[in-house]
């Protein structure tokens, strides 16, 4: 499958208004590439921009349903929107296994890098360093 996977920090970055981040995202909106994310993707950048708008860190905004209630999520999902939204599967899950012993990634990245293998995605756009030293994937920046 071709194509580019967005890593949640393209996204946030991309709000935040950083150059390199927005220049990923236009390829995907002009239909260069087609962007693929899973629901990794959608939890951590959800999470992260809600941390951003209320300054508050995770174990605060668990306790605050109304702060969150006010944020104004409509940036992140029309982010989200423009990208496929892949599906996780048992196979997926035994790959980040396999992606976590072989790589030493942490749980959600590896979820992500396990995602791309089993839909023979190369490209994966993202600021995370962790993932240079996954042979099976081109980090795109």
């Amino acid at each position: 499958m071709n194509g580019l996977f967005i890593d949640s920090n393209v996204i946030i970055r991309h709000l935040a208004g950083d150059r390199r981040a927005r220049k990923i995202i236009e390829r995907i909106e002009k239909g260069e590439e087609k962007g693929y994310i899973n629901q990794i993707v959608v939890s951590e950048a959800i999470f992260i921009y809600l941390k951003l708008k209320t300054k508050m860190k995770a174990f605060e905004l668990k306790k605050a349903p109304e702060k969150v209630k006010r944020v104004d999520l409509k940036p992140v999902y029309e982010l989200l929107d423009i990208s496929i939204e892949l599906q996780s599967n048992k196979e997926i899950s035994k790959s980040a296994e396999d992606v976590i012993a072989r790589y030493g990634l942490l749980p959600n990245d590896a979820l992500i890098a396990a995602t791309c293998k089993h839909h023979g995605i190369r490209k994966l756009a993202t600021f995370d360093g962790d993932f240079k030293q996954v042979n099976f994937l081109e980090i795109i920046k």
